[in-house]
């Protein structure tokens, strides 16, 4: 064999092998808008047809659902648009001893049957939040019946962590989907209510030790400090704003297998709604080719 053209298979070899390697690092997750960033901004669209249109024209990869109640009229508009709804944010209660949700929640499930949705839990339980073992436990069994449900349509389930909720922490939330023990349940690094109710520090060991249960991280810019003592208005910026580095939750989790999906939170940010979610989605593709070149 000439050893020249050995050499050169060698090389064109390693070659091939590192490009491989380098060309599967993307930062590929859905990325989506929560529904609070076509509604509550300023000078936000009317009606659901101009939302979904606006998601379409910035180039996210969806709009959330928000509330049983305009499910059907929002999901046509999607549908319309040809764009998804990655997630579902709903209340969970007990009321009396007893769980509780929306009467018409299973319905909107089979709807949803085979169209990648998650449904993401707050739950709210006044009578138990001096008992959380019993609140827990019937919890547990609530978010079960549930799941149990769901599982057939395809359907994932993920507790959502929020200041002065019944379950305002991150491993709350784990916890819950440990007992839970279903598949389809998980919990969501929520992270602008983790740094208002748990503080900064720790973040990145929070977020490893419950990695194995995200189907969801809620992102956007915010401050570093005493972020317990901070305002909204400093927690929940554009993304790409503020002094904590949002880039390096998400390349950590990414570093770290993470498949699941990032939500754009928008809670009370003041500026004009076009304005902060084209920094938002400008900063993304700013991550993704960030991610990819690392």
């Amino acid at each position: 064999m000439n050893l020249k053209n050995l050499n050169f298979g060698l090389l064109f070899l390693v070659l091939s092998l590192l490009f491989s390697c380098s060309s599967n690092k993307e930062l590929d997750n859905i990325f989506y808008c929560f529904n609070n960033g076509v509604r509550t901004l300023p000078n936000a669209p009317v009606g659901f047809e101009a939302q979904a249109a606006l998601i379409k024209r910035l180039g996210f990869d969806g709009l959330a659902g928000h509330t049983e109640d305009n499910y059907y009229e929002l999901r046509a508009a999607m549908d319309k648009e040809g764009i998804k709804m990655p997630e579902m944010y709903i209340a969970m209660n007990i009321v009396d001893g007893q769980i509780s949700y929306h009467e018409e929640l299973r319905n909107i499930l089979e709807h949803s049957k085979n169209r990648d949705l998650l449904v993401t839990l707050h739950l709210h339980a006044d009578e138990f939040m001096d008992n959380k073992t019993e609140g827990d436990r019937r919890f547990v069994e609530g978010i079960r019946e549930l799941a149990d449900f769901a599982a057939p349509l395809k359907i994932k389930i993920a507790i959502y962590p929020h200041v002065s909720f019944y379950c305002e922490k991150l491993e709350h939330a784990e916890n819950l989907a440990k007992k839970v023990n279903r598949e389809n349940v998980g919990a969501v690094y929520n992270l602008c209510h983790l740094l208002k109710v748990e503080g900064e520090v720790g973040w990145e060991e929070k977020a490893l030790a419950a990695l194995p249960y995200l189907f969801m991280v809620s992102i956007n810019g915010a401050d570093s400090g005493n972020t317990k003592e901070m305002e909204w208005n400093q927690l929940i910026q554009p993304l790409g704003e503020g002094s904590f580095d949002t880039y390096k939750l998400i390349e950590l989790l990414k570093d770290n297998g993470y498949e699941g999906k990032f939500g754009l939170q928008c809670y009370n940010i003041k500026q004009d709604c076009e304005v902060a979610l084209t920094k938002s989605i400008n900063t993304w593709e700013e991550y993704k080719m960030r991610y990819t070149k690392k």
